[in-house]
């Protein structure tokens, strides 16, 4: 107990991290248990967060066992020193071991504690993010609790167990000299620095230029080459740098410079995996976030363009209540300007393929409502509204359709094709192809009517849609479809904040593991840092220019790694965009804006506490 209170400092950072991952774990347990989320119509979203915490605890194992490691350097005097005075490696392991259970038990406690009191406020959130009205309302989430303290108790056994083992060869002299063993200069390799740089520019051209699908394809070669690319830049790159800036006098030798550069080679050399661990780890943190966040803008501007009008009313021959369900559609949308289109349509399959067909008549109102080009077709031509509008992309020449035959009487000569989306997805069956009036009466096939309003404002409608949907029981009468843009928008925003919400706080837990790294690595350098400074500061270093080389030192340490995985997430999310032929540029400036931000704030504050104490020590 007194081990872990008089180190505090050192396990402040473990022990916060480790009940902020127990918290966010345990706040995915209380909603994925919840009762209403377990039942059918939202059992998607109970999964998403399953998925959530599995991808937590692992993350959380491989933290903790990193950060243990870590501690476990930091303290090897103190350890040999034990042993000295009669202390038995069997002891040793016994004290490593419970020290970490009581960290490991005191954060699952703080974790669920802090869960509990702010669930409400967490069900809230979840239920506003995901989109359900009314919010969920609030229980006793014992399942959660027993889950939490259950996977927990056993993660910190494992990890207490297995630091506790590693103890077991370490010989007593290398205990006592901790980290003070004299080590030659760290070297650098040409070749390595260059590959470094090969492999990350080569993977950022490869992911810029990959269009479409080739970015499926291109993408785990291109993972592959910049991962390996950022060790060797971390590992290599940054040290031969540093040995080139060294070499040159005139800013070697300029005021502090010479305190800064001295022992920044050995930094980068010994933080060079931790350095690539953080920007490897902040780079899926915040590329999944904005994959998910970028991911949501083209869906729901895609049920935009997909879905033009409000309310879009379909039926067959067969539908004996059209003309009360069209009264009840205008009594919903009394209060709002709208405009009407009611046209006549036809589907039918030939052996290779489905199509819709419209006369150009009804065609023509449809276009004069969104103000397009009127068709005027002779007999035998035919105009083409290919069903790959839907998606939305635009039509090259090789995609030019060849002439619509059924039964061998239409297409002459190859279609106009149109290539502005007039009617809303649900029509489509096939290509829409439009026919002269004479021609389209000529098929043979039932005829069926669609009747679309659209409005100014289609979101407003969102509550009368929801109305209708239930007062019309599409699932009884098949003769039917009615669809409301605001419903499907609502309904396709949903599903993507289930995962939103799911990948925003697996982003927090990863931006807190790196941030938690970052601040290990600073205090296992503290004490050495401050017999530095002692030593300096009596040949006249004053507390200003110590601050400026802890700044300039810690500015490395803080912003090398995340500038790095800024430029990793910022190639990532602009082949996202290639891939679905659009540009995010919002979300990218959002989501990498928030992280530089977040990161920034952290500096300030650490650095503040760091200045502090090592003026304190001096």
């Amino acid at each position: 107990m007194n081990n872990v209170l008089r180190n505090w400092r050192t396990y402040a950072a473990y022990f916060l991290s480790s009940a902020f991952s127990v918290f966010v774990f345990f706040t995915y347990a209380v909603l994925a248990f919840h009762p209403e989320l377990t039942a059918a119509r939202l059992r998607d979203a109970s999964t998403g967060m399953h998925f959530a915490e599995s991808i937590i605890y692992v993350f959380t194992f491989f933290f903790i066992l990193y950060s243990m490691s870590t501690f476990l350097k930091t303290r090897k005097k103190e350890f040999g020193l034990l042993i000295m005075h009669g202390m038995t490696k069997l002891q040793l392991r016994k004290l490593v071991f419970l020290e970490n259970m009581i960290i490991g038990m005191l954060s699952v406690l703080s974790g669920i504690g802090a869960g509990l009191l702010a669930s409400k406020g967490l069900l809230m959130l979840g239920s506003s993010v995901i989109g359900l009205t009314p919010s969920l309302p609030f229980y006793f989430p014992q399942s959660a609790i027993a889950l939490t303290l259950t996977a927990f108790t056993i993660l910190f056994l494992i990890i207490s167990s297995f630091t506790a083992a590693v103890l077991k060869g370490n010989k007593l002299i290398d205990l006592l000299t901790g980290t003070e063993k004299p080590r030659p200069e760290p070297k650098a390799s040409k070749i390595r620095t260059g590959l470094a740089a090969i492999l990350v520019l080569g993977g950022y051209a490869a992911a810029i230029a990959a269009k479409g699908v080739m970015v499926v394809t291109a993408m785990i070669p291109v993972t592959i080459a910049v991962v390996i690319g950022t060790y060797f830049l971390f590992t290599q790159a940054s040290v031969w740098i540093i040995l080139r800036l060294k070499k040159n006098e005139r800013i070697y030798l300029k005021r502090t410079n010479i305190v800064t550069f001295s022992d920044l080679s050995y930094r980068m050399k010994d933080n060079a995996r931790m350095f690539f661990i953080v920007s490897i780890v902040s780079t899926v943190a915040f590329a999944a976030i904005g994959t998910l966040v970028g991911f949501r803008a083209l869906m729901t501007n895609g049920v935009t363009q997909q879905q033009p009008y409000t309310f879009v009313y379909q039926s067959t021959a067969k539908d004996q209540k059209k003309a009360e369900r069209i009264s009840q559609i205008e009594n919903g949308l009394k209060g709002s300007v709208y405009e009407k289109l009611s046209v006549a349509y036809k589907q039918l399959n030939d052996e290779n393929q489905a199509y819709t067909f419209m006369g150009q008549t009804d065609y023509n109102r449809a276009a004069a409502l969104w103000e397009e080009p009127k068709l005027s077709l002779q007999e035998g031509e035919t105009a083409i509204m290919q069903d790959d509008l839907l998606y939305p992309r635009g039509l090259s020449q090789k995609q030019q359709p060849e002439p619509v035959k059924i039964d061998g009487v239409f297409g002459a000569a190859k279609p106009q094709v149109l290539n502005k989306l007039l009617f809303s997805m649900g029509l489509f069956a096939g290509d829409l192809v439009i026919l002269p009036d004479q021609q389209f009466a000529a098929i043979k096939a039932d005829e069926k009517s669609y009747t679309a309003y659209r409005t100014e404002n289609p979101s407003a409608t969102l509550a009368a849609g929801k109305k209708l949907e239930l007062a019309f029981s599409q699932k009884e009468d098949p003769a039917f479809l009615f669809t409301s843009s605001a419903v499907q928008i609502e309904q396709v925003t949903q599903s993507i904040n289930i995962f939103l919400f799911v990948g925003l706080f697996i982003g927090f837990v990863f931006f807190a593991a790196a941030g938690s790294f970052l601040y290990f690595r600073l205090y296992a350098d503290f004490e050495g840092d401050v017999k530095k400074y002692q030593a300096i500061s009596k040949i006249g270093l004053t507390d200003k220019e110590m601050k400026k080389i802890v700044t300039v030192q810690m500015s490395l340490l803080f912003f090398v790694p995340a500038g790095v995985a800024a430029a990793h997430g910022f190639v990532a999310l602009i082949a996202l965009g290639n891939m679905f032929g659009t540009r995010i540029w919002m979300e990218i400036t959002m989501v990498l804006g928030s992280f530089m931000l977040i990161q920034t704030v952290y500096f300030l504050v650490i650095r503040m506490g760091y200045v502090s104490k090592v003026k304190q020590a001096i």
